[in-house]
């Protein structure tokens, strides 16, 4: 083991601890990207870097703007310069996320930047964006009964919802002090805890808040409750407060060293876990009086939860890795599943947690940790290209695709990242990777690397082919060139000193240009024979290029400001464009008047540039590449998994964003939305077995032409064991046609009798199964009762449609022992025995 780092070591020996800790062969963490000196990478791809949230961080909150609310949440369709905008993903605010609670395995909220609450009712698999009167940082979120649910945040947010958290309103005039803390512990009684010993208790649920005084004056990082009684608060100094008698009064203990607790977990009466600043990780065994010391981890834990006496988990913030321990914190170990969230995560039994981070972090394991996944892609990209309206792919350090026009996305496994992607038709394609250029010829199905690609430092950052034939890259100080449809690569060029190329393009065959970082831009007229810098040009770095013709074209400088330049005599004078600022990258349309311009502002010109509209305020922040298959159509990804689609206003099509199916009570209902739609007479709902041959069984009229969003619903009564699929035949006023995907929907006769099944396994520890066969739709109540009769928990009461149903039941809070559980509907009444062997 380790040697302990003394309590009194200095600051600057604990930095250095945090350096080393990335070393660490004990506590490994996931792995980093490389590091690239490369003086493109920064103009090849607008990043617009998210300020991650840091406890204690004033430069953070100095630069922290609640208006800025806007930037981060998903974008409602809007119109902007000549099209509408419509987010596909993630269609939930793109912020940092703080806190978690989940009642159940399937409802839960997260918490976050900017005001930001999100809700799920089916396990995470979709969350809905819950509008909040607010902008400041949320920071802890709990509900006991999932109806009251509270929020808490900074400069004394309290947040209050009595309708499931579907809807909040703010609390106002309590405290202005950062709170950290809250729970429901029944439907009334309720804590909230906080810097400068606040401490504010509801016997309400949650209405009025009135302040406890402890007799002590800590920072309250965290709490957590036994029972109404019984509570710890985790303080700033490594200080313990303990209370038994509901809040009256407290007991202070020391834990361990001085540094902050941030976190801490009541395993039982006797047994307590607690961690917090630089890795400090605490345990005792006496109910608090004394703590012992363990490893130090060197990074701040902000979140510790254990499942038994031995077994616990932290998250540990900044470089989200995720550990667990099984003798009590004397070591650590990744599970597997190292990335669960830097600032929460909620196990709600050995299996199934849930957890929360940075940059839209938001994921989900059903192991234990030994595996897990993000519920919502948020990955940076960096380049899309669309072959069809609906098929294409998006690039950040991997390859995604989508069959669905952007609404959902696959990562293609053993295809590389890169950061630029270019197809020349549906088959053959290219990545400008770091270092490499990857080629395919099989749709993006499987890559290779093309032969002649210098090695180096230095990533591909711009390929451009002028026929299929013909085609030119950059990388760091190369032009390539390649007259094989990119089979082979030459170097056509190396610029001098450090010089390093970051976009390229062509007229012709003949007419080229090259923008570049740490020189002029670089011109050529025989097809790249010869490169020529342009030292008339007064700037040293530029971004990107674009000529329309010989003569007129446009370059971005790294100026700032007016850094769009335009020339009219084939690069002799250039004068900049006084509308537009902060320009970044062209992206363009098939029609070459249509072009976009992102950066730190963006703009959309539909006349070759003569003229610019500023779409900065309706287009999300994070905005990195824009990809057309149409004059009007387009999509634009960026950071955290952003993906917007284009429509251009001349031209609504029938826009469908949803189609399902579910059975209820023995029939098969289909339910499908529209977000626009153009000369829709209606849908014909087509059915079939073996999904080749369909047969028409009804008709639903459509809504013409509108904008608005409309819902629609079809009834199958004529329902078969086995698969039933379906797809909808849109038909246009003029007799054109589309098909929608296929749904398919598996049915299976529905159970003739009410019956209770043994549980499994039985005996069990601490988790069991109870399955029960319901045929009619009816009043369910599920109970567990002791062995005397005395009831220990209800797990089912409300009315249930006729099917199959299966439930878990944890009883890690329970003694070893025989339990009855119960299954009673109006007229059938079933009990079973189970045995909890601990």
């Amino acid at each position: 083991m380790k040697e302990l780092i003394p309590v009194d070591v200095s600051q600057l020996f604990k930095y250095f601890l945090v350096i080393l800790f990335c070393f660490n062969i004990n506590l490994t963490s996931q792995p980093l990207y490389n590091q690239i000196t490369d003086s493109t990478k920064d103009l090849n791809c607008l990043q617009e870097n998210p300020i991650h949230y840091r406890r204690n961080d004033s430069t953070f909150l100095e630069n922290y703007n609640p208006n800025d609310k806007a930037k981060y949440f998903p974008l409602n369709k809007v119109t902007a310069g000549t099209g509408i905008w419509t987010e596909l993903n993630p269609n939930v605010p793109r912020v940092d996320y703080i806190g978690v609670d989940f009642v159940n395995p399937d409802t839960g909220w997260a918490v976050g930047l900017w005001g930001a609450v999100i809700k799920t009712t089916n396990g995470g698999e979709n969350w809905q964006t819950i509008e909040t009167p607010t902008g400041e940082i949320l920071l802890k979120v709990h509900s006991f009964n999932g109806q009251v649910v509270m929020i808490v945040g900074h400069n004394g947010t309290i947040l209050r919802s009595s309708d499931g958290g579907d809807s909040f309103t703010e609390l106002t005039g309590i405290t202005t002090q950062e709170l950290w803390g809250v729970k429901m512990l029944n439907d009334t009684l309720g804590w909230i805890c906080g810097r400068n010993n606040t401490l504010l208790k509801t016997t309400d649920a949650g209405l009025t808040w009135m302040p406890i005084a402890t007799g002590f004056n800590y920072h309250y990082w965290q709490f957590d409750f036994l029972s109404e009684e019984y509570f710890m608060i985790a303080c700033s100094g490594g200080k313990v407060l303990k209370t038994t008698d509901g809040g009256q009064s407290f007991i202070q203990y020391q834990a361990g060293s001085t540094e902050d607790l941030y976190t801490i977990y009541i395993i039982d009466s006797l047994h307590i876990a607690a961690a917090g600043n630089y890795g400090k990780n605490v345990y005792s065994s006496d109910g608090g009086i004394s703590w012992t010391e363990n490893q130090y981890t060197a990074l701040s834990i902000n979140w510790i939860q254990y499942i038994n006496r031995d077994t616990g988990y932290i998250t540990i913030g900044t470089i989200s890795s995720f550990y667990k321990t099984t003798n009590r914190g004397q070591s650590w170990f990744n599970p597997g599943f190292g990335a669960a969230g830097e600032w929460q995560f909620e196990l709600l039994n050995e299996s199934l947690g849930y957890g929360v981070g940075e940059g839209l972090k938001i994921t989900k394991t059903e192991d234990g940790y030994t595996t897990g996944r993000n519920l919502i892609l948020n990955v940076d990209f960096r380049d899309v290209y669309f072959f069809t309206e609906t098929t294409g792919f998006a690039l950040s350090w991997f390859l995604y695709k989508t069959t669905d026009g952007g609404i959902s996305w696959q990562r293609k496994e053993n295809a590389p990242g890169g950061y630029d992607i270019l197809f020349l038709d549906s088959l053959t394609g290219f990545i400008g990777g770091t270092e490499r250029l990857f080629k395919t010829t099989d749709g993006g199905e499987t890559w290779y690397e093309p032969n002649g690609i210098p090695g180096g430092i230095g990533h591909i950052s711009k390929i451009f082919f002028i026929n299929s034939l013909t085609g030119w890259a950059v990388k760091s100080r190369y032009i390539l060139k390649s007259t094989d449809a990119g089979e082979n690569w030459v170097v056509q060029f190396t610029a001098p000193g450090a010089g390093s190329f970051s976009s390229i393009q062509f007229v012709d065959s003949l007419y080229g240009w090259a923008s570049i970082a740490n020189r002029r831009p670089y011109k050529t007229t025989d097809g790249g024979l010869n490169w020529i810098e342009q030292t008339n040009f007064i700037y040293y770095q530029t971004r990107d290029v674009y000529f329309v013709n010989n003569e007129i074209g446009w370059i971005i400088t790294d100026s700032g400001g007016n850094n769009l330049l335009k020339t009219t005599d084939n690069g002799d004078t250039w004068n900049p464009e006084t509308d537009v600022i902060g320009s970044f990258k062209f992206h363009f349309f098939p029609d070459l008047l249509h072009w976009l311009i992102n950066g730190s502002r963006r703009y959309i010109t539909e006349n070759g540039g003569n003229t610019f509209i500023d779409i900065t305020n309706d287009v999300p922040t994070g905005f990195n590449s824009f990809g057309s298959v149409t004059n009007k159509l387009g999509y634009a990804v960026g950071g955290l998994g952003l993906v917007l689609r284009y429509d251009d206003t001349s031209y609504v099509p029938v826009e469908l964003i949803s189609f399902k199916g579910k059975i209820k009570n023995n029939k098969i209902i289909l339910s499908w939305q529209t977000a626009t739609e153009l000369n829709n007479i209606g849908f014909y709902v087509e059915k079939s077995f073996d999904k080749i041959t369909w047969k028409t069984i009804g008709f639903i009229n459509g809504h013409g032409t509108t904008t608005e969003p409309n819902y629609y619903s079809f009834t199958d009564r004529q329902v078969f064991n086995g698969e039933n699929n379906y797809q909808l035949k849109q038909i246009d006023f003029d007799g054109s046609f589309n098909y929608s995907e296929i749904v398919s929907v598996y049915y299976e006769n529905l159970p003739m009798v009410f019956e209770l099944f043994q549980n499994y396994p039985n005996p069990f520890n601490p988790s069991t199964t109870i399955k029960y066969d319901i045929p009619n739709t009816s009043e369910v109540s599920l109970i567990i009762y002791d062995i005397l009769g005395k009831k220990v928990k209800e797990l089912v009461n409300t009315k249930q449609e006729a099917g199959r149903y299966e439930i878990q039941f944890n009883a890690s809070n329970l003694a070893s022992g025989v339990y009855i559980y119960q299954l009673r509907t109006p007229g059938f009444t079933q009990a079973r025995k189970m045995i909890l062997a601990k």
